[in-house]
């Protein structure tokens, strides 16, 4: 019996000298790549879900805003319906290359955008936050962006800019370079179809125009220095200098069925 049970004893000395106690420790295997994804895509979505964690994902401090600009940032939380991970991991735990949130029908504002591409590069997270389902930036230098918004989308922006321009029926075709948008505008007792046709155009990364290449009114062309006064008032259509968020645009595109802008969110200046 004693040389059945010398082995045995042995073991549980040496168990007891190595694990610092007579309870045995099991290792439990670090979650596989997959997994990882899903924990990354559910802590991505309740911080796109909740203002109060996506203030607290840090990413905005680490950026340089401050405590009143990042509860600003609170109140515009994108909201999407559904997204995936796209990782390029770097050495270190919790490190990545490239970090691509990619969503699906984001609300933002009264707009709800086809798609939206975050991504994070050259960051890190909190792992054990991450265990607890939080999200939590270390490190990171901006956020790139790309958007892509449907015809039907920009339509519904423009609802209450057309009620007051007394504006109907609108219809908006997107093709590549083109944006073509036609309707019905009133005039006291008189009701004309209009034709627009043009494209978009980066001034500068903060401004955005719209060139109008043809307005026609029941068919007739619109002079060119008439169409030009009129979009003097209306351009540029988006300027990000007049906001706080230095939001620098790369490029934007119109293509069949959507337009497609590249930006990045970089840090604050002074």
């Amino acid at each position: 019996m004693k040389k059945l049970l010398r082995p045995f004893l042995v073991l549980l000395v040496l168990s007891v000298l190595v694990g610092g106690s007579s309870q045995a420790r099991i290792e439990m295997p670090a979650p596989g790549p997959e997994k990882q994804l899903q924990i990354l895509e559910a802590a991505f979505m309740k911080t796109f879900q909740d203002p109060e964690e996506f203030k607290a994902s840090g990413i905005f401090q680490l950026l340089g805003y401050d405590s009143a600009e990042i509860s600003l940032i609170g109140k515009i939380t994108p909201r999407p319906a559904s997204l995936s991970i796209e990782i390029l991991p770097a050495e270190g735990d919790g490190s990545f290359r490239t970090l691509k949130v990619l969503c699906n029908k984001v609300s933002y504002y009264n707009l709800t955008i086809e798609r939206v591409t975050f991504d994070f590069p050259d960051s890190s997270i909190s792992l054990d936050e991450l265990a607890n389902g939080r999200l939590r930036f270390k490190t990171g230098s901006r956020i790139d962006l790309k958007t892509e918004v449907s015809a039907d989308d920009i339509l519904k922006v423009f609802e209450l800019y057309a009620q007051a321009r007394s504006l109907s029926g609108m219809k908006m075709k997107l093709d590549k370079n083109s944006a073509r948008l036609n309707g019905r505008i009133k005039k006291g007792f008189v009701t004309a179809q209009f034709d627009l046709k043009g494209n978009a155009q980066l001034l500068d990364p903060k401004r955005v125009n719209f060139r109008c290449e043809k307005l026609t009114l029941n068919g007739m062309p619109m002079p060119r220095n008439a169409v030009a006064q009129i979009f003097k008032q209306i351009n540029p259509v988006f300027d990000a200098s007049k906001t706080w968020l230095n939001l620098n645009v790369a490029s934007i595109a119109i293509k069949p069925g959507f337009v497609e802008t590249l930006a990045s969110i970089s840090p604050k200046k002074g």
